[in-house]
Parts: C-alpha cells; structure tokens; sequence
C-alpha cells in the first residue's frame, strides 16, 4: 500500500488528466443530444427534490431504475439554480439553462470519482498504473458520449468500479473501514441502477470462498456482515421513499425490472432485421462497434501474452465479476448497447497489462511508437472527427458509420436536437409543426404545441415528419408525405425530414 506524497510530474500528469477531461465533456454539452431518457429524469429529479422539500417521501420513488443516485447529484443544482435565475418552471426557453446545469453537475461528480479510482488504484497497484487504466477508458469516445448524457450509465460504472476496489481491499487487508465503505458503494450503485444489486451476492459468493480457502470463517462473516449492513443502511438513508413502505417500493423496483428488462425486451434492428430480443451476438457486436481497435488491441495482446504471466488475485477478481456481468445480460430481452459501458475499466484494466506486455516484447522504443500511433488514430483521432456526437460513435474495423448501422442500427436517442431544430428553421422556415416518433427531446426546446406523436396523431396536425436512423412511419399511418431532405451526423442519415404533400382536387 504505496501512502507515499505524489512526486511533480504525477502532479502533472493529474493536471493534464483534469484538463482533457474538461475539453472532452463540457464543450457544446448543453446542445449536442437531448435523450428522451434525460427529459425524463428532468422531471423525476423535480419531483424528487418536490418529494423532500414537501415531506412527501414516497415522490422519491420515480422509477425502477432507480436512478435516486443521478437525482440527487442533479436534482439539487437544477433546484439551487431555479431560485438563483427565478424561474422554477421548465420551457422550450429554459430548458437550455437546466440541462447544462444537471450534465455539468454530473460531469463534475464523474471527475472527482475519476480522480478518485487513480489514486484507489494506487493502493492496489501503484499511481502511474492507476492513471493510465483510468485515461484508458475515460477518453474512449463512447464512454466520453456516455458520460455527456443527462443518464446513469458512466456514473453507475464509476460507482461499481470503486465498490470493486473497495471490496477486493477488504478481502486483502481485512478492514472494517474497507467494509463499511464498499457498503456505502455499492448501495450507491445500487441506487443507480437496480441491476447493481448483484455486487452484494458477488461479494458474499467470493467472501465465502475466500473464507473457506483461508480458513477463516469466523473473521470473514464478520467482515461480510459489516458489508451487508452499510449496505442496508446508506441505502435506506439516501432513498427516502423506503422511509415510508420500505417493502413496497423495493418490490416495484425488482418486478419492474424483471417485467421490463426480462420479459418486455427492447427495440432494435440487427443486420436489417427488427428484433425486441438482441440474442447472444448482440453484445459482442457491441464490443467490436463501441470500442477502439486501440483498447481490443490491448486486450488481445493481454490474452496473447497470458502465457507468460499468471495471473493475480485482482485480475481474477475483477474478471470473475465483469465475465459475470457480461454473461448475466445476455439473458435479459432488454439489450441496449449502453449496458456494455460498464466494461469499459476492466478492459481499460486489461488493455494496459497488454500494452506492458507489447513493450516488453518489441522493446520500449518500437512498443512506444506502436502503441502512441494507434492511440493516436483510434481515440484521438475520433475524439476531434466525432465532436461532439460522441454516442454516435463505431469503429473504423467497419468502415463508416453507415456500415456500422447496418449491423446494429443507430438509436435516434435525440442526438443532435438543437442542430436539426435550426437545419428545420432555415429551411423550412421559423416554428413549423412537426411530428416526431418520439417527441420528448424536440418538445424539450420547442413549443409544446407545435410538436405531435407520429403514432399517436396521424398526419392531421403537422406539416413536416422527422425520422431517426432506426424509424419509420406506423402502418396504420394516414398521410402522404414525400422526403425533401436529411439531416447528417458523423456520415450517417441520422434525421430524415418528410414535407406533406399538398392533396390536389
């Protein structure tokens, strides 16, 4: 365990750490994708905040999710921000405001736990390890889209990562403090995502083997059980709705969770095909679209040079349960290319011991070249040709985004909003009527009556459909309308625009 101060140049190396960090997410945050999801919590946050403010505990249950860890961290900025301005309703007019203010307040709670795996890390290994795992997958520009989003995913797989390292200190050095805290993380993570709920049985299962390999019995149910009880308890102390029915909403959670993310599946088309079940390919597909030649090449090279190393009891750790993870959600209908976000540390874990390894190998001159020329053209090169449209982004392994959307299509998922309003308002003039499939992110920056559900209205209110990469019009739909343009982003026809055609007597 290195307590030793931080020499200058890893104060350096911090700094630059913190400045990409900025560059990659606050620049155009406000105006490059409105999620559907993230109007949603918008409004969740609001009446979470409402629910305390009021006493009205049980509003604090908003979803199954249940993403109480995202409402605190941007419910309470977004309400500060409300008196500071004076104006606590939301509007196409104000919505720029709040949005900037609830992403930049997660950008900011990502960088400080950032900050904070470098240096967990370095009690585990050492500070310079511990920063290039950490730049490994924190400037992977789909994990940089991820983390953009007003959502759970880059801040639930901060959170596990740092519940992991706390759970892993506490098997190695058997501290209470250790167990007490990866308690509090994982009830975090927990409370960000409901399917954080199994790092606790991971951490029994493991507890339990490492108790009967050691012999331990006595000190490690101890330890297991001062686990499990930080857990109970700074989960009951952040979600305030278990104040009230404790066994109610805990049900909610898990049946909403297994009626929509088991049974229900989600709406996707692979290789041209429509599908609510991805199947067992879908992930590794995603794998090979979301993530970098330069981080799968670290990996393969960790794997290649396997033969040569054994390997410890962290690495085993954590590939116990990423394997795990990564199994379990083959089984789920619900496939979302999101979920695999959660991945990216333990790659970026990998990738660096085969990156070590190609040095090792070719020599540190021509392994340094090598590895700094694919660093270069497969992350920095995207971080610059993707700006600012990060989540749209595939691997050049399938040449352009379009290749890459006819194997796993592209989600419209409100990308690019404020710039397709404007391409709307040049073209076709200020504030026409317009009908979306999905309607929250353009009714989040438009007025709320000049927007309509495709599904829902037919073509009777509105003058102009707008299409994502992934839709298209209903069958029942009534209305002829003809494509006058498109809207593109990073290559790919992301919003197709379609003009009713006037009826001719």
């Amino acid at each position: 365990m290195n307590k030793k101060k931080l020499s200058k140049i890893e104060w350096v190396l911090l700094f630059v750490f913190v400045v990409l960090f900025f560059l990659t997410r606050v620049p155009r945050l406000s105006t490059d994708t409105i999620n559907p999801d993230g109007v949603n919590w918008h409004y969740r946050s609001q009446q979470f905040i409402n629910g305390i403010k009021y006493r009205q505990l049980e509003r604090t249950y908003q979803h199954y999710h249940p993403g109480v860890t995202l409402m605190w961290v941007t419910g309470v900025p977004v309400e500060i921000s409300k008196h500071i301005i004076g104006n606590k309703q939301y509007d196409h007019m104000n919505f720029l405001f709040f949005d900037f203010v609830a992403k930049y307040s997660l950008v900011y709670v990502q960088i400080i736990l950032s900050l904070f795996i470098i240096f967990l890390l370095s009690k585990v290994l050492d500070f310079k390890t511990g920063f290039f795992i950490v730049s490994l997958f924190t400037f992977e520009p789909f994990f940089v889209g991820n983390s953009r989003l007003y959502h759970l995913d880059a801040l639930f797989t901060l959170l596990v990562f740092v519940a992991l390292i706390y759970s892993y200190l506490l098997f190695k050095t058997e501290k209470y403090v250790y167990a007490i805290i990866a308690g509090l993380f994982w009830a975090l993570a927990f409370l960000t995502k409901s399917v954080g709920i199994g790092g606790i049985p991971f951490v029994l299962a493991y507890g339990l083997l490492n108790a009967f390999l050691t012999k331990k019995w006595k000190k490690s149910l101890r330890f297991l059980g001062v686990c499990v009880l930080s857990f109970v308890f700074f989960t009951f102390l952040f979600f305030p709705a278990l104040w009230v029915h404790p066994a109610q909403y805990l049900g909610n959670i898990f049946s909403e969770s297994e009626r929509v993310g088991i049974r229900k599946g989600h709406g996707q088309i692979i290789m041209g095909e429509y599908t609510r079940n991805g199947g067992i390919v879908f992930y590794p597909l995603v794998l090979l679209l979301k993530f970098t030649p330069f981080l799968l090449l670290g990996v393969f090279s960790f794997f290649w040079g396997l033969r040569k190393r054994k390997l410890d009891s962290f690495t085993i750790f954590l590939t116990i349960f990423y394997v795990g993870y990564l199994l379990a959600m083959m089984y789920p209908t619900k496939k979302i290319d999101r979920y695999m976000v959660l991945m990216f540390p333990y790659l970026a874990y990998l990738a660096f011991f085969g990156f070590k390894f190609l040095l090792d190998k070719f020599g540190n001159r021509f392994g340094y070249f090598l590895i700094s020329l694919f660093g270069v053209v497969f992350v920095v090169g995207p971080l610059f040709s993707f700006f600012p449209y990060y989540f749209t982004y595939t691997s050049p392994v399938f040449g352009s985004t379009e290749n890459a959307s006819n194997i796993i299509t592209q989600k419209p998922f409100g990308v690019g909003m404020y710039d397709l309003r404007n391409f709307i308002f040049e073209r076709y003039g200020m504030f026409p009527t317009l009908g979306f499939v999905d309607t929250k992110p353009m009714n989040a920056i438009y007025p709320d009556s000049k927007v309509f559900d495709i599904r829902i209205n037919g073509s009777r209110k509105f003058d102009i459909a707008v299409l994502g990469p992934n839709e298209s019009f209903p069958e029942d739909f009534v209305g002829h309308f003809k494509k006058d343009s498109s809207f593109y982003i990073n290559g790919l026809e992301y919003w197709r625009i379609y003009v009713k055609e006037v009826e001719k007597d």
